[in-house]
């Protein structure tokens, strides 16, 4: 099958592709090491002979290694002069003038070297045991020293500075007569003296040893041009710009300032140094460009990142709150996703203190070790939730939205590997990032004065077992960038709108502010089309094809430029991740093309329905089912109550669910006679509703045939009892209004009472009969059944109701109550039935409040008007 169009067959077009991809990336290896900054590093040494040779400076310098030890040796970038470098010359320029030779003073990248106590020692500067920090040229020269806590060296007088000094002979015996103790009594500075003018004399005589002798400028200037022609500053003209004297840890000190003579490539260097008159070195710092005024305001476009990044996290809070509201969410493979990034960055948090810290040397405090473990942990907490929420966001808007970009995820979804499609995704996401990767340089080459921010120059100076930290980076990178930029923004844009050029533009920007890769660039306006230029092409890939191959083409893109660093420095320390790519391509083309050849094709496939999906749909079903219900249990209801001249009528049902127990009925049966009935059915829902209509059923077919409602309801009893589960009953009223006669005739099945309020609203009656539900007794319920003839007077009220009035709850937890229902009745007698029925139902509804309706509830009033006996049609 072809990898660029689904269900065709592999052709010309696939063959063009593959070439295509072929040539980009052999375009990138033979390209993009004159587009990269860190291709003009050059040293030989390993970081064995670093520390060998860092040792070696620090005892020229005069400072013990006996509790001291090498602990962190990395090669360093000077980012700031490399910004600079590439700002003021052009990236490419600046490649091609210092690809062959560093200009000397130039040194944009070091060897750091941290020494700290192998043990703890005492205060500061009382015995030098304190941290210290060397920095190397590529050659192993010192170029920086750092004293922070101005250390005092173990061996105070530095006779080889001191010779340089004062230009004298090395062979005098006062080099090796006088003992270091005397130094302080024969040499010393003036803190009283102006060095920073010419006035004192050229120089000192120091051969004689018997008196004092004060530095003079001259003397501070050769011994400070001693360091710089020890270090890598040896060729480098430099002029003197300042001296001052001061006192630090009781020892007079000379800070000495020099600037070179002319700027280098456009940059001006500027060396501070801190020198005792015992010509010993306690402090050498070099800044590169130090008059300039560098706001650290963030730019527009950092405060647009912010501001889209807090921006996005509140919507995704949101979506996400909602999304797990209704359930829409396949928590299973978001907690997969979650669970495996919340590992990832604590792993590579782990691996980068591995290599640049003590934490793990032995010398690391138990607090240190603690505050590690508490980084790591909330790191991946705090990871796996938020990655937990951005999978399970984006899975579901994309399976509503647009499935079509999720085909190949869902076979893995299934955990189906070997097939035709996840071959193809493979094989397409190579080519496809061997094209990115050859677009990237051509951008690159059409932007000579982009910049490159080298904040880092190997990643096994970066981090321990730097290939696998290269792949657990790379892997949690790219799952936010296909999370964030597609499988939500986009795509929400894309649910809201219908727009897919609307998606696009989406992207695009998303590509520029969120940063498609671990290297900074500048300045901002050309960061902004290169990266522009890169959200354009995933753009085209994800509306062509689908996430899993965006966030695969982005995976292999990323690991492309960050293992560069294997390959574009002679010697490199990471040579092994390049290796380990190579190995992951190759093994990843094979499998591509096991995959195709014989893996399972796409008609075999079944196609993946999450869990979710089907349990809504299902919900669905079955509240379309219960709507149904619904409709067809309210049409068992009286469709409109029958009129009669002298009798008012009024009733209304509702349920507490879709479906319910409650049942009342209104059966004319002859022209002054008319069959009322109320009941409940025990329980609620759908059960109690199939049992309310199959007593409907019943009492509609033998009211015509039995006039005693007693017999009827035995009957009824008789039938229910055999049919229905045991446990199952039904309280129940069944009657008979006769309007010649002017009575009513009912018997009660363990109902409520039958309220009945006179003609003059003086009295209100509750009446009771004997009799227990049907259902429950198959022989006692004849016994304990009595049949009640009731007179009835003009403007008589009677009201029948079910439970689910009187026992109505309110927000507080209190029941509505017969006795507010009866003074509800009794105080509205002499309204219509209609009237009366809804102003209860109004007081019952404020009583309730907002809390929840628990059981059906259901009323009938029925009031007596007047004594005409002829029905209105």
């Amino acid at each position: 099958m072809s990898i660029i169009h689904k269900k065709t067959a592999f052709g010309v077009g696939d063959f063009v592709f593959i070439a295509v991809g072929l040539l980009c990336v052999f375009g990138f290896f033979l390209n993009y090491p004159s587009q990269e900054p860190r291709s003009i590093i050059s040293t030989t040494l390993s970081q064995d002979s670093v520390k060998v040779k860092a040792n070696q400076v620090v005892r020229d310098l005069g400072y013990s290694l006996d509790n001291r030890q090498a602990s962190v040796i990395r090669f360093q970038s000077n980012t700031d002069l490399l910004d600079s470098l590439q700002y003021d010359n052009g990236r490419q320029s600046f490649i091609r003038t210092v690809s062959d030779s560093m200009p000397p003073g130039l040194h944009p990248y070091y060897w750091d070297v941290d020494f700290s106590n192998a043990e703890n020692s005492s205060q500061p500067g009382e015995d030098g045991n304190e941290n210290i920090s060397v920095r190397l040229d590529g050659q192993g020269r010192l170029i920086e020293f750092f004293n922070p806590e101005n250390s005092l060296p173990n061996r105070p007088v530095h006779r080889r500075a001191l010779i340089h000094a004062f230009e004298a002979e090395p062979d005098l015996d006062l080099w090796k007569t006088l003992p270091d103790s005397a130094w302080d009594r024969v040499l010393r500075f003036d803190l009283d003296e102006d060095y920073n003018s010419y006035s004192t004399s050229d120089s000192v005589d120091i051969e004689d040893s018997d008196r004092s002798h004060t530095f003079t400028r001259v003397n501070i200037e050769r011994l400070m041009d001693y360091y710089l022609q020890y270090g890598g500053w040896k060729t480098t003209p430099f002029e003197f710009s300042e001296i001052q004297i001061e006192t630090v840890n009781s020892q007079a000190v000379a800070d000495v300032t020099v600037d070179a003579a002319a700027p280098i490539m456009g940059q001006d260097v500027r060396i501070n140094a801190r020198l005792l008159s015992s010509g010993a070195l306690l402090n050498f710092d070099a800044n590169y460009n130090p008059d300039s005024t560098e706001s650290d305001m963030p730019g527009l476009l950092e405060i647009s990142r912010l501001s889209m990044i807090l921006i996005f996290a509140l919507v995704l809070i949101v979506l996400f709150y909602f999304r797990i509201r209704s359930r829409a969410i396949d928590t299973q493979s978001a907690l997969i996703a979650g669970i495996l990034t919340g590992l990832t960055v604590p792993a590579t948090i782990f691996l980068q203190e591995w290599e640049t810290s003590t934490l793990m040397s032995g010398n690391g405090q138990s607090v240190d070790l603690l505050g590690l473990a508490l980084q790591m942990g909330f790191s991946g907490a705090f990871t796996s939730v938020g990655v937990f929420a951005l999978f399970a966001v984006g899975d579901s808007i994309m399976r509503q939205y647009w499935p079509q970009k999720l085909y190949t995820y869902d076979y893995l979804r299934q955990g189906s590997f070997f097939n035709k499609p996840i071959g193809e995704m493979i094989l397409r996401s190579m080519v496809l990032a061997f094209i990115v990767c050859g677009i990237w340089t051509i951008a690159l080459s059409f932007a000579p004065n982009l910049f490159f921010e080298v904040e880092r120059t190997f990643l096994a100076h970066e981090a321990a077992w730097s290939p696998i930290y290269l792949f657990l980076n790379s892997f949690w990178f790219s799952l936010l960038f296909a999370l964030c930029i597609f499988a939500v923004a986009a795509t929400q844009f894309y649910g809201s709108h219908k727009r897919k050029w609307l998606s696009s533009l989406v992207i695009i920007l998303g590509v520029i502010l969120i940063i498609p890769t671990f290297q900074n660039v500048g300045p901002t306006m050309q960061e902004m089309i290169l990266f522009g230029i890169l959200g354009i092409v995933f753009t085209v890939i994800f509306l062509k094809w689908d996430i899993l191959t965006v966030f695969f083409t982005h995976f292999i893109f990323v690991l492309m430029l960050e293992s560069s660093s294997g390959w574009i420095v002679s010697g490199s320390p990471d040579l092994s991740a390049f290796i380990l790519l190579l190995i992951f391509l190759f093994s990843n083309a094979v499998a591509a093309v096991l995959f195709i050849v014989k893996g399972d094709k796409e008609q075999s496939l079944s196609g993946y329905v999450p869990e979710y999906v089907e349990e809504l749909a299902q919900e669905q079903r079955i509240k379309q089912e219960l709507r149904i219900a619904r409709d067809v249990q309210q049409s068992f209801l009286p469709v409109e109550t029958p009129r009669f001249k002298n009798l008012d009528l009024a009733a209304i049902c509702k349920p507490a669910y879709e479906t319910g127990g409650d049942y009342y009925d209104f059966v004319q049966l002859d022209d002054h006679r008319i069959a009322v009935t109320i009941g409940d059915v025990s329980g609620k829902g759908i059960q109690a509703a199939f049992y309310m209509t199959f007593i409907k059923g019943i009492l509609q077919s033998l009211c015509h045939e039995i006039d005693s409602p007693a017999e009827i309801l035995k009957r009824v009893n008789r039938l229910f009892y055999e049919n229905a589960q045991r446990g199952t009953f039904i309280s129940l009223v069944y009657g008979i209004i006769d309007l010649k006669k002017r009575t009513f005739r009912f018997a009660r099945a363990g109902h409520n009472p039958i309220l009945r309020v006179g003609g003059n609203n003086t009295n209100l009656e509750e009446l009771k009969p004997k009799g227990i539900g049907i259902g429950l007794s198959k022989d006692r319920f004849d016994e304990h059944l009595e049949e009640v003839e009731l007179s009835i007077e003009d403007k008589n009220v009677l009201v029948l109701y079910t439970d689910g009035i009187v026992e109505a709850m309110s927000e507080s937890e209190k029941f509505y109550g017969t006795k507010r229902l009866n003074m509800m009745i009794k105080r509205n007698a002499r309204k219509s039935a209609k009237e009366i029925l809804d102003l209860v139902a109004k007081d019952v509804g404020s009583f309730i409040g907002k809390a929840k309706q628990h059981d059906d509830m259901t009323i009938m009033v029925m009031k007596l008007k007047d004594q005409k006996k002829n029905r209105v049609h």
